[in-house]
């Protein structure tokens, strides 16, 4: 879920508790600090949270800037909207546009050993699925993150002199991609499309993995009919639904130097083109998004993804199973995984 918010930022201080559990080569010391349970069952990965000392279900999206709460979640956990000092116009952008915001001051979020206290949330869109909120990027990534979602998994380390692969602890062939951009919130990386290089953000968020027309383009590829039953739309928290044009069928794509999918079919929708301000002083509408491709919640459970903040670098490691979902059409044969570094 693609959520990008044009606030500086939020109050409230993320507490991690330390775990017990320490991984440790030669030099790279890796200490485990929490690891907390995630529900991959359908197409949400949610995990139970408290807010104020009532449950509450969030999904797990490092597409969303911050964490928010959906007026239905606000309106079952009897909280009140309310102005918060140094806020006066906050905007979100996203799948289907730009939509304004309001907020909400909780005392409490608790997520495992994990707590925010005295946090401003904002609060946007209606609930789907049972889900109340969003844990967003501001939340999962303030440390190295490991999204084990094959195993159900996401563990959170402090990590010490490791410079290099010694993070994939888990002993299994991986590619390596860095990450570009300078917004600490958002995992982007640089993937490739028929050898085309496309700015990509990593959304746990996104059900399935989407590029667009454009990047398709790029990549010398036009869509076609997915021949599913997926609704002809797709819709995002912004007021405009988003109009699928197909399926793209592409020679190559590439994650890092390691790890490439030959015929890979990824939708295609055109997901930010209601994404447009003008700038002060012109008339000509500019996009406020970069990015040209999700790798959504299809590609993090066929893999096993290690960001590494402390080295502004991603690695994915293939655990099997399909990495592109078609909504509507049948499940596509796994991939080979890389050969063994």
């Amino acid at each position: 879920m693609r959520f990008w918010l044009n606030a500086v930022g939020l109050a409230g201080a993320i507490a991690l508790a330390a775990g017990s559990a320490t991984r440790a080569t030669t030099q790279c010391q890796m200490q485990e600090l929490a690891e907390l349970p995630v529900n991959v069952d359908g197409p949400m990965n949610t995990i139970e949270a408290q807010i104020d000392g009532q449950p509450a279900r969030m999904l797990v999206d490092t597409g969303s800037t911050f964490p928010f709460l959906f007026w239905s979640g606000a309106a079952r956990l009897k909280l009140t909207p309310a102005q918060i000092p140094g806020y006066t116009e906050v905007y979100s952008y996203g799948v289907g546009g730009k939509t304004q915001e309001s907020a909400v001051r909780i005392k409490e979020l608790k997520v495992g050993d994990l707590v925010a206290r005295n946090l401003d949330m904002f609060l946007n869109g209606q609930g789907f699925g049972g889900v109340d909120g969003v844990l967003g990027a501001s939340f999962l990534l303030q440390t190295d993150v490991e999204f084990d979602l094959p195993e159900g998994k996401i563990r959170f380390f402090k990590v010490k002199d490791c410079a290099g692969d010694q993070v994939v602890y888990w002993g299994k062939a991986y590619s390596v991609a860095p990450m570009v951009g300078d917004n600490p919130r958002q995992i982007v990386v640089i993937i490739s499309l028929n050898g085309t290089p496309i700015r990509t953000l990593m959304d746990t968020g996104a059900s399935t993995s989407v590029v667009t027309p454009e990047a398709a383009a790029r990549a010398g590829i036009t869509p076609k009919s997915s021949g599913g039953g997926a609704s002809p739309t797709i819709r995002g928290l912004g007021p405009q639904a988003v109009r699928r044009s197909g399926v793209g069928v592409f020679p190559t794509f590439a994650f890092g130097a390691d790890e490439t999918i030959r015929n890979a079919k990824v939708e295609i929708a055109d997901l930010f083109h209601a994404d447009k301000e003008s700038a002060i002083g012109s008339n000509i509408p500019v996009s406020t998004i970069q990015e040209q491709m999700l790798l959504g919640s299809d590609f993090f459970r066929a893999h096993r993804v290690y960001v590494s903040k402390s080295q502004g670098k991603v690695y994915v490691s293939y655990m099997g199973g399909p990495v592109f979902q078609i909504p509507g059409a049948p499940s596509p044969a796994p991939v080979t995984a890389p050969a063994a570094k």
